[in-house]
């Protein structure tokens, strides 16, 4: 090779490598040059050790889908990443992976409020609200002269977007190894926000895009937007049809001799506000059914994260005819309040201390195990419904939902369709917690006390109750406001 090209071509080499290094740099320290407070080692080695220790302590199903030599491993990998002048951003991406590690959507961290106040005051988002469908991340916004509504994301700033998804979802809380609610926690603001928490704050961002048949690509650049002009994006798709219907906590429909129960929600504190009594509601809808002579019923719980326990066995003792057990036990942790007094509220650990005491008795093995006769189990009602059901599920049917989805699976014939049901088919870990509050980046842990385990046996462990029929929206029935689930199951039916 002639001696001058050869230094030219090795001169332009350098050049490319220094520009792509340079861009490397600008990624990684995007993150750590946030306007926020900065932490010694020490004090960083402190907060972790203390959530550690807490986790270990208080969360009593920390070793229900992974072993202790696993858990352990992980926070050895974790803690060597701790050095000086790290941010409360940049450790929580460190401590975060823990907390998702546990594989309990109950347990979880926060930013403190001052945290979050610097970041939302100096960040650096994308100026999109998102829906996540079929495992795609699709803009629900057009950005001033983009045509974006209703294309998915391919990359950002040249990483291939299951890149970026998986980078995030170590930070995410999600129960067994149920990603598809990992998915759901990025839908409207939440994937900007993550994506400006957990992977880069850069300048500008580079965009592949694709249609939903990955026929047409394109590419558009644009600039990184304030959280209020972000956040201002998000609202415009708020504010508009179908995405600002407003739906009742419960409701019951009729047609003919189909019967739709829609239950946002099994929270009693929800349900106040709008003067409603959810065993009330349940009675007066199956005497109304029973009336009407009703063969088919929907009963959709997609939306119902869970809440007041008792409720969801309320509900299945109308559906079930044959006695059954609930729970094999519930279980809680046994560790010392007073260590964690400085670090949490106070109001809450007395009450909580004073509850668990006169809710559980320490058995000749050594466990604490609540008593029989702290929330009784539902009995079978003396009239159940013997017709046709059917549940739309999805990734936000949680914790109580996801324990009556699983009772129903394991008891009854019910069709499930939809998507996994977003909470561990054989129980939980949840009901009271603590909130460990780190002393010195004040990230707020919420870890759970009692375990949760269903007597049932038909599921897959790690996994939520999986559907009869997986059906999910395309992007553009979601634009349209045409709900395939309801759709399919009335078609099912018919």
């Amino acid at each position: 090779m002639n001696k001058t090209i050869f230094i030219i071509l090795f001169s332009l080499f350098l050049t490319s490598c220094k520009k792509n290094k340079s861009k490397e740099e600008i990624n990684i320290n995007t993150i750590a040059k946030l306007n926020i407070e900065k932490f010694s080692k020490l004090e960083l080695i402190t907060d972790f050790d203390l959530m550690i220790t807490g986790l270990k302590e208080i969360h009593k199903g920390i070793y229900w889908y992974s072993t202790k030599e696993q858990f352990d491993s992980i926070v050895k990998i974790q803690r060597k990443q701790i050095k000086d002048s790290l941010n409360a951003v940049e450790f929580y991406n460190i401590a975060a992976p823990i907390i998702s590690y546990t594989k309990e959507g109950h347990c979880n961290a926060s930013l403190s409020e001052k945290t979050t106040d610097a970041i939302e005051s100096n960040g650096k988002y994308l100026p999109f609200c998102i829906k996540t469908l079929n495992e795609q991340i699709y803009i629900l916004n057009n950005y001033k002269n983009h045509k974006t509504q209703g294309l998915k994301f391919v990359s950002i700033n040249g990483k291939p977007i299951k890149e970026i998804t998986k980078e995030i979802f170590k930070r995410k809380f999600s129960d067994g190894n149920i990603e598809n609610s990992k998915y759901k926690d990025l839908d409207d603001e939440w994937f900007s926000e993550s994506y400006a928490l957990d992977i880069e704050q850069p300048e500008t961002f580079e965009i592949e895009l694709s249609d939903s048949s990955n026929n047409n690509f394109t590419k558009i650049n644009i600039n990184s937007v304030s959280y209020k002009e972000f956040i201002g994006e998000c609202r415009k798709i708020w504010n508009t049809k179908p995405f600002n219907k407003s739906e009742p906590y419960l409701s019951l429909k009729t047609e003919n001799s189909l019967a739709i129960l829609n239950l946002n929600t099994f929270d009693n504190d929800d349900l106040k506000e709008d003067k409603l009594n959810f065993k009330k509601f349940i009675s007066n809808s199956f005497e109304k059914i029973e009336k009407l002579k009703i063969t088919d019923l929907i009963i959709d719980i997609r939306k119902n994260t869970g809440g007041t326990e008792g409720n969801e066995d309320f509900l299945f003792s109308f559906l079930m005819n044959n006695s059954y057990n609930k729970y094999k036990f519930v279980e809680a942790s046994i560790f010392n309040f007073q260590n964690y007094i400085n670090y949490t509220y106070e109001d809450d650990w007395i009450e909580t201390e004073k509850d668990l005491k006169s809710e559980h008795k320490i058995n000749s093995e050594g466990r604490f195990l609540r008593r029989k006769d702290i929330e009784k189990q539902e009995p079978i009602k003396e009239t159940t419904f013997l017709g046709n059901v059917y549940i739309l599920t999805s990734s936000s049917t949680y914790s109580g939902a996801a324990e009556f989805s699983s009772l129903m699976r394991e008891h009854t014939n019910a069709i499930f369709i939809g998507e996994e049901v977003g909470g561990g088919y054989f129980g939980n870990t949840s009901g009271y917690g603590l909130d460990l509050i780190l002393p010195n980046t004040e990230i707020e842990i919420h870890i759970p006390i009692l375990q949760f385990v269903l007597d049932v046996e038909k599921g897959i462990f790690g996994r939520g109750v999986i559907p009869d029929f997986k059906i999910t929206q395309t992007i553009k029935e979601h634009l349209n406001g045409i709900d395939a689930e309801m759709k399919f199951a009335k078609n099912k039916i018919e």
